[in-house]
């Protein structure tokens, strides 16, 4: 069941992205359908809709805002019951009637579009709904189905889960002013510092900076620059901030600034774990502790099960390896691991040419697949979707994809990188 989330207070602009975070405690699936607006996915959450919708206000509570919640199997339909009455829940299989007495304009539909079907009769939502599904698109356009599917609580979509942002960033106000270069530069100098510093604990480098100024006559001044590679050094950073600022004029001492790094991009150093061309068991034991630092949990073991979908034939142990029975290996003897990890992206279509069934070319130009694993099929089944068989398929030139066909169609949805 899905969970709709109506919040209304003051300064809720500045705030929201902090709301949405709170809420993550309440479901791990959260979309953000815009300012005052959201959805959970309920599915596999203990307790019930009432013990949920109490939840959120909890959550929510230190936040001073009111919240209305909603719940239905549609997220079309739990919007409607939120903004209907709090804590409305609607039954599956009693969307359409519930849907049936509100107004048109709760389809979102445009004033001018209501008016032509008040011409013909049609005022509320469960008249919509009556009129033949055909007939009605091909009045109406495309974008009629949309309305049909919702006014007969259908549409059972699936949750665009909300992106997760990492702002970095450092500020300096209320301690003096910068009524010279050098005394800008080295307050700067101090803030891309803790910048560096954030990044670097947190695995990231920065692609670009932004640097608001905020001066002495209330006016503000922003800068932003971007790296030809990102980077987490200070040094860096500072020297193309430096650059650009030499050309830089302020009628009035600055008295603030903030500065943000843009781009995150996943970053990390190379460690040596073993200084030497073969693998003793003093090195071994220095090697695991030393991972277990970087790590900040305990070195696993991974093994092998059977399932059909790749990410799933791993299982992890506790790795106790027996020291004194380690026999000494040459490094270059460590075998590689045979595919790196899957990373999931956006569906897109893909054109996809089979063979007997088989999968054998990818792409527009086709490239044609040296190997395909699969297929795997999946559904789920509480949500009512179809079906989907997804492969592993490999290129000549040793990449690999995910890809998937549902409903006659193909996806790419995954990259092994």
């Amino acid at each position: 069941m899905l969970l709709c989330a109506i919040v209304e207070g003051e300064n809720l602009q500045e705030r929201w992205e902090e709301l949405l975070d709170a809420l993550d405690a309440v479901s791990p699936t959260l979309e953000d359908a815009g300012l005052g607006s959201a959805y959970l996915d309920m599915h596999g959450i203990i307790g019930e809709p009432a013990r949920w919708c109490a939840q959120v206000r909890a959550t929510l509570a230190p936040f001073l805002v009111d919240v209305r919640c909603g719940c239905s199997e549609d997220a079309f339909c739990a919007g409607v019951a939120a903004r209907h009455a709090d804590g409305c829940v609607v039954a599956a299989g009693g969307e359409a009637e519930f849907l049936a007495p509100f107004p048109l304009s709760a389809l979102d539909i445009d004033p001018r579009t209501i008016e032509r079907f008040v011409l013909l009769g049609i005022e509320r939502i469960g008249e919509l709904a009556a009129l033949p599904y055909g007939p009605f698109v091909r009045r109406f356009g495309a974008r009629a189905a949309l309305w049909h599917l919702r006014a007969n609580g259908a549409e059972r979509r699936s949750l665009v889960p909300r992106a997760f942002t990492l702002p970095i960033e450092a500020s300096a106000f209320g301690d003096g002013e910068a009524q010279t270069q050098e005394q800008l530069l080295f307050a700067l100098r101090v803030l891309i510092g803790r910048i560096s510093e954030s990044c670097t604990r947190r695995g990231r480098s920065a692609g670009g900076i932004r640097v608001d100024f905020f001066c002495d006559d209330a006016s503000e001044r922003s800068i932003e620059l971007f790296f030809a590679l990102p980077t987490a050094e200070e040094r860096a950073i500072f020297d193309v901030l430096r650059a650009r600022l030499e050309r830089e004029r302020f009628d009035a001492a600055v008295v603030g600034m903030r500065v943000r790094a843009l781009r995150l991009e996943e970053a990390g150093s190379n460690q040596m774990l073993f200084v030497r061309e073969r693998v003793q068991r003093q090195d071994l034991a220095v090697a695991l502790a030393r991972l277990e630092g970087l790590l900040g949990e305990p070195v696993r073991r991974a093994r092998l099960r059977p399932a059909h979908a790749f990410e799933e034939r791993f299982t992890f142990d506790r790795f106790t390896p027996d020291l004194a029975a380690v026999e000494d290996v040459r490094v270059s003897a460590l075998p590689a691991l045979p595919l790196p990890p899957l990373q999931l992206i956006a569906e897109r279509e893909v054109r996809v040419e089979l063979r007997g069934g088989v999968p054998v070319a990818l792409g527009s130009p086709p490239s044609v697949l040296c190997e395909c694993v699969g297929p795997w099929r999946t559904q789920d089944v509480a949500r009512e979707l179809p079906p989907r068989d997804e492969y592993d398929v490999a290129l000549a030139d040793g990449r690999w994809y995910r890809i998937v066909h549902r409903q006659r169609q193909w996806y790419l949805c995954g990259v092994y990188e």
